[in-house]
C-alpha cells in the first residue's frame, strides 16, 4: 500500500493541466510504467506528422472479414504489442469489454500522410479506408481501438469538422471550436494553427488549394511540438477522464471496475493499463473494492442436452424407478418429455437426411430437378425459373417428415422482439439452416450432378466442383467432418465418361394451307445441352454421400448444435463478466436467437435450460396467423391480392417497366411475412416505422404514403382482421401519420403547456436501434442520485416508467424537487457497433396527454456522430408543466450526457 504522501496523488490532476498532473504522476512515482507506451506512440506520431501512413486495411473476402495492420512497428515494439494489446492476453487480465466486432475509422490514422500526398481527396479517401471486422483477435485492432485512432481523432479534430461542414446554430460552433482550442491548449499545441478552422476565422472564403494548404499548415504546427511529450499529455487527458470517474464513484471508498468503465473509458483501461483493472487501482494507489470480482477466464459451458439417453443408469445410480427420473427430467425441461428440444430436432434432423438421401438416390432421367427439395433462400412468388419448382420438398419427401419439420421448427423468435414465439413462414428453411454446410454441399453436387447431364446448363463442371463449392467444404473440413478427397478425382474420371453433348431443342410444328395444299413447318430452338452418364455420376455421389454419412452424420448433427450452444453461454458468460449481472431477456436474445429458432422453436426459456441459466422471464405466445409452412402460400396470396401476375423466365425481357413492376410486387408479397410476425410480436399491426416501409420500393405514384395503406388492407382481409377504411386511421393509415396529422408541430427550442396528468412522450425511430431513457434533474440541472436515471434495468422512479420506445410521466406523481424530466434517446451500440445520428438514423418524439395535448417533434438529420440525443424536456413552468423541443446531441456518447448531469451510465 502506498504511503500517505502518496494514497491521493492524483486527486489534486483532476484540476490541473496535463503538464502539471504529469508533474504529479512523476513525484508518485508513476510516469515509469508508461515510458515504452509512451516513446511508441511519440514516434508512431512523428512517422505519421511526417507523411507516413501507419496502417493498412485489407478487405475481407465471403470467407473472411477485414484485417488491419500497423506496419511500421519495431520487432521489439510488436513483441510488446502481442502481450499488451493480444485479445485473450487482455482478456486474462479481465478485460471482457474488447468489443468481439467492430468497424475501425483506421483512416483518422493515415490521414496525415494522405494530406501529404493526396490533399485534394485526403479526407474522402481516410473515411473509405475503415475495416469492418466480424472477428476481433487480432492485437493492431485493440491498439488501433484503445490508443492510436483516439490520439489522433483529438489532432485533427479541426480537419474533420471542417469537413463535415457547418451543421450547428453559431452558438454551439463557437462552443465546439472553444473546446477545441482548450483541448490544442493544454495539449501544448500552438492555438495560431486553428486560426483559420475556427468559427469565424474564414475558412468558407478559401478556395480548395487555401483549405488544402491550412490542413497542411496544421499538420506541421502539430509536427512542431515534441512527439513523445505530445503523446504523454493526450494520455493524461485520457487518464484524466479515467480519474475523474473513479473519483465519482468511489465517494465512500473504492470503486467497483463495471461502476466506473463507461463505454468511453474501455478503451482507456485497454490502452493504457493492458486492459488490467488492478493495474489503474495500484496507479490510482487505491485498493480492490471488497467485492470486485477479476474474471481471468470464462467458465466453461456446460450443456444440459442427452440426458434422456443416460436416465436408465441416471435412476440406477439414484436408486430411483426410471419412469420417475424420466418424469423429473420432463419437469427440468419444461415440457411433456424427457427429451430436450435439441435431441428431439437432432432426431428429425438424421430421419430427415435419410428422406432426403432417397431422394437424392432414387433421381432418374426424364423427372423433375430437384432444385426446390431443400428451401433455400430463393423466395419468388412472381417468377417460374427453369429447373426451380418451390416446395418441391412437400411433393417427394414422407408425409411423417414434413410433419415432423413444419411442427418442430414452426415458431421462432425475433431478435427485436423477443418476450414472444411468433409464426415461422419458412420452417423448412430454418431447418436446412440448422444443418448448415453439409446439406449445402450434398444437395448442391446432386444439383450439378443433374443439370451437368439432363441440361439445360450448369454454373459449374463436375471437374469444378471442388472449387465451387469451397465454401462448405472449408467449413466441413474445419469442423472435422471432411469430405473424401477421392470423391472429386472419381467425378473428374466420371466427367470423362460422359456422352457426347447434345443440342436441347424445343420444336414447333405449324401448318399453312396453300393452292398446292398444305404446307407444314417445324420450328427448332436450341435451349441448352445435355449428356448421358446421369445414373453412373448419380450413383458414385450416392455412394460417397452414404460413406460420409456412415462415418460422419450423427457426429456432424451433435456437432452442429454443440457448438451453437456453446457459443451462447460463451456469451452469457461474457455479458456477466462485463456487466456483473447476467443478461436481460432482449440483451440474451442478441446473441442466442438464432440457436433458439434453429433449436428449440424460438424458445429461449429452453435455450437458457439447456446451457444451465435461469431465464429471466417467459415468453408470451401469442395467436398465430400462419400455420405449418404456410409461408409461401400466403406471399402468393398478397402477391395476387396486389394485383401480381405470374410472370415465365424472359417473357419481360423487353419490357423493363413491367419486370421491375412484379419484381416490386413480389417483394412486398415476400416481406408481408415479417409482417405478420411483427404483428404477432407486437399485439398489433406494426406501424410503417416498425416494419421499415421507407426500406422498400413502392411502385404506386404516391410511393410509400398511398402504398401503405394498401398492403395494410390486403393484409387485414387476408388475416381476416378489420377490413381497412380510408376513415379508420388505426387501420387504413400508419400510426405514425395519424399523429402527424393531429399534433402541433415544435421547432428546435420551441415550447408548450401541458397539462398536470399522465404524458406519454414516443420515439419513432429509423436506421439502428435505439434505447429510450428519462433523466430526472433537480433545479440545478444534476440529478439527485443515480437512482434518478430510468431505463430498461430500472423503468420506473418518481412517477417516470419507460416501456419500449415511450416514456410515461405521471406530472401528480413527480417529486417536488424533480424540476425537469429529460427524455434521452440513445443508440443500441451492441447491436450496431458503428452507428451514429444521421440521414439514415433519425427520430421524432411525439407528445401526448389524455386530455388531447398532443405535441410532435421532428429534429433535422444529426451530421456529426452524434451517438446519444435529449430529444425533449418535460419541466415546471409558474405552478405547471411545459414541454420543450431540445434535440441535443452527443457525439461522446453517454460519457457526455453524463457531464451535463453528473451522472455516470454503466454501459
Amino acid at each position: 500500500m502506498a504511503s500517505d504522501t502518496t494514497a491521493f496523488w492524483w486527486r489534486p490532476a483532476l484540476e490541473c493541466s496535463p503538464d502539471a498532473a504529469l508533474g504529479l504522476e512523476a513525484a508518485a512515482g508513476q510516469q515509469q510504467r508508461f515510458a515504452d507506451l509512451d516513446a511508441m506512440v511519440g514516434r508512431l506520431l512523428s512517422l505519421a506528422l511526417g507523411g507516413r501512413p501507419l496502417v493498412t486495411v485489407t478487405p475481407g473476402s465471403a470467407q473472411s472479414s477485414d484485417s488491419v495492420e500497423v506496419a511500421v512497428l519495431t520487432a521489439q515494439e510488436r513483441a510488446w504489442r502481442g502481450e499488451a494489446f493480444g485479445v485473450q492476453e487482455q482478456q486474462r487480465r479481465g478485460a471482457w469489454f474488447v468489443p468481439q466486432k467492430m468497424s475501425l475509422k483506421a483512416g483518422v490514422v493515415n490521414l496525415p500522410h494522405l494530406l501529404r500526398a493526396r490533399p485534394a481527396y485526403a479526407v474522402t479517401l481516410a473515411g473509405d479506408d475503415t475495416a469492418h471486422l466480424q472477428v476481433v483477435d487480432g492485437a493492431d485492432a485493440v491498439l488501433l481501438w484503445s490508443l492510436l485512432m483516439p490520439l489522433f481523432e483529438t489532432l485533427l479534430e479541426p480537419v474533420r469538422v471542417r469537413a463535415a461542414g457547418p451543421a450547428r446554430t453559431r452558438e454551439e460552433q463557437r462552443q465546439l471550436w472553444s473546446a477545441v482550442e482548450d483541448r490544442y491548449r493544454s495539449l501544448g499545441i500552438d492555438s495560431g494553427a486553428l486560426e483559420v478552422f475556427r468559427f469565424g476565422g474564414g475558412w468558407h472564403l478559401l478556395d480548395r488549394a487555401g483549405q488544402q494548404q491550412a490542413r497542411l499548415r496544421l499538420l506541421d504546427a502539430l509536427a512542431a511540438v515534441d512527439p513523445v511529450r505530445l503523446a504523454s499529455r493526450h494520455r493524461m487527458l485520457m487518464l484524466q477522464g479515467l480519474m475523474s470517474a473513479f473519483a465519482k464513484k468511489a465517494k465512500t471508498g473504492t470503486a467497483l471496475a463495471r461502476r466506473v468503465l463507461t463505454r468511453a473509458l474501455q478503451p482507456v483501461v485497454s490502452g493504457y493499463f493492458a486492459g488490467d483493472w488492478l493495474a489503474v487501482l495500484d496507479y490510482l494507489h487505491a485498493p480492490p473494492h471488497p467485492d470486485e470480482e477479476v474474471i481471468t477466464a470464462l467458465p466453461e459451458p456446460r450443456l444440459y442436452v442427452g440426458m434422456s439417453s443416460q436416465a436408465a443408469d441416471m435412476a440406477v445410480e439414484a436408486g430411483i424407478p426410471e419412469s420417475e427420473l424420466h418424469a423429473m427430467l420432463a419437469a427440468f425441461m419444461g415440457g411433456g418429455t424427457s427429451l430436450s428440444p435439441v435431441e428431439e430436432r437432432s432426431a428429425a434432423l438424421r430421419d430427415w437426411w435419410a428422406a432426403f438421401d432417397e431422394v437424392h438416390a432414387l433421381q432418374k432421367p426424364g423427372t423433375v430437378p430437384l432444385w426446390g427439395l431443400v428451401d433455400q433462400d430463393l423466395m419468388s412468388v412472381s417468377r417460374t425459373v427453369q429447373g426451380f419448382t418451390p416446395q418441391l420438398y412437400a411433393h417427394l419427401l414422407p408425409a411423417e417428415i414434413l410433419e415432423k419439420v413444419s411442427r418442430l421448427w414452426e415458431t421462432v423468435a425475433l431478435s427485436r422482439h423477443p418476450g414472444s414465439i411468433v409464426s415461422n413462414p419458412r420452417p423448412h428453411l430454418t431447418m436446412a439452416e440448422a444443418l448448415g454446410p453439409a446439406v449445402e454441399f450434398w444437395h448442391g453436387v446432386g444439383l450439378t450432378a443433374w443439370f451437368c447431364c439432363e441440361g439445360p446448363m450448369s454454373r459449374t463442371t463436375l471437374s469444378g466442383i471442388e472449387r465451387y463449392y469451397e465454401q462448405p467444404l472449408a467449413a466441413l473440413q474445419a469442423a472435422g467432418y471432411p469430405v473424401d478427397p477421392s470423391f472429386f478425382e472419381e467425378l473428374r474420371a466420371a466427367e470423362q465418361q460422359l456422352g457426347p453433348e447434345k443440342e436441347i431443342t424445343d420444336s414447333r410444328d405449324s401448318t399453312v394451307e396453300t393452292v398446292y395444299g398444305s404446307l407444314t413447318f417445324t420450328t427448332s430452338m436450341g435451349r441448352g445441352i445435355r449428356r448421358d452418364g446421369f445414373e453412373r455420376v448419380r450413383d458414385l455421389i450416392t455412394r460417397h454421400r452414404r460413406q460420409w454419412a456412415d462415418s460422419h452424420l450423427d457426429a456432424y448433427v451433435e456437432h452442429r448444435w454443440r457448438c451453437e450452444l456453446e457459443e451462447v453461454a460463451h456469451q452469457h458468460h461474457r455479458h456477466v463478466a462485463v456487466k456483473g449481472r447476467p443478461p436481460t431477456l432482449i440483451q440474451f436474445a442478441r446473441f442466442a436467437t438464432q440457436a433458439a429458432n434453429r433449436w428449440t422453436g424460438g424458445d429461449l426459456g429452453a435455450l437458457y435450460t439447456a446451457i444451465g441459466e435461469p431465464a429471466p422471464s417467459q415468453q408470451a405466445r401469442p395467436t398465430r396467423l400462419l400455420q405449418g409452412d404456410g409461408g409461401y402460400d400466403f406471399a402468393r396470396r398478397v402477391y395476387q391480392a396486389l394485383g401480381g401476375e405470374p410472370v415465365v423466365q424472359d417473357s419481360l425481357t423487353h419490357k423493363p417497366e413491367e419486370a421491375r413492376r412484379q419484381w416490386q410486387l413480389d417483394r412486398l408479397a415476400t416481406e408481408s411475412l415479417r409482417y405478420l410476425q411483427l404483428q404477432e410480436a407486437l399485439g398489433q399491426p406494426p406501424t410503417a416505422k416498425q416494419f421499415g416501409a421507407h426500406r422498400l420500393a413502392w411502385l404506386w405514384p404516391g410511393e410509400e404514403d398511398e402504398g401503405w395503406p394498401i398492403l395494410q388492407r390486403v393484409l387485414a382481409t387476408l388475416t381476416e382482421g378489420a377490413a381497412v377504411s380510408g376513415h379508420s386511421p388505426a387501420v387504413a393509415v400508419p400510426e405514425d401519420s395519424v399523429r402527424a396529422l393531429n399534433s402541433r408541430p415544435l421547432t428546435k427550442g420551441a415550447n408548450a403547456l401541458l397539462g398536470t396528468e399522465a404524458t406519454t412522450v414516443e420515439l419513432t425511430t429509423t436506421g439502428a436501434p435505439v434505447d429510450v431513457s428519462a433523466v430526472l434533474l433537480s433545479g440545478d440541472g444534476k440529478v439527485r442520485s443515480d437512482s434518478d436515471l430510468v431505463f430498461y434495468n430500472h423503468p420506473r422512479h418518481g412517477g417516470v416508467a419507460v416501456g419500449g420506445s415511450a416514456v410515461t410521466a405521471d406530472l401528480e406523481q413527480v417529486p417536488g424537487d424533480v424540476a425537469t424530466i429529460a427524455v434521452v434517446a440513445s443508440i443500441d451500440l451492441e447491436a450496431q457497433p458503428a452507428a451514429v445520428f444521421d440521414q439514415h438514423t433519425t427520430w421524432r418524439v411525439d407528445i401526448t396527454q389524455p386530455s388531447g395535448t398532443r405535441l410532435s417533434f421532428t429534429p433535422a438529420p444529426f451530421t456529426s456522430s452524434e451517438t446519444v440525443v435529449v430529444t425533449v424536456e418535460l419541466y415546471r413552468y409558474d405552478g405547471g408543466w411545459k414541454a420543450r423541443a431540445v434535440g441535443q446531441g452527443y457525439d461522446t456518447g453517454l460519457a457526455g450526457l453524463a457531464t451535463d448531469y453528473g451522472i455516470d451510465v454503466e454501459d
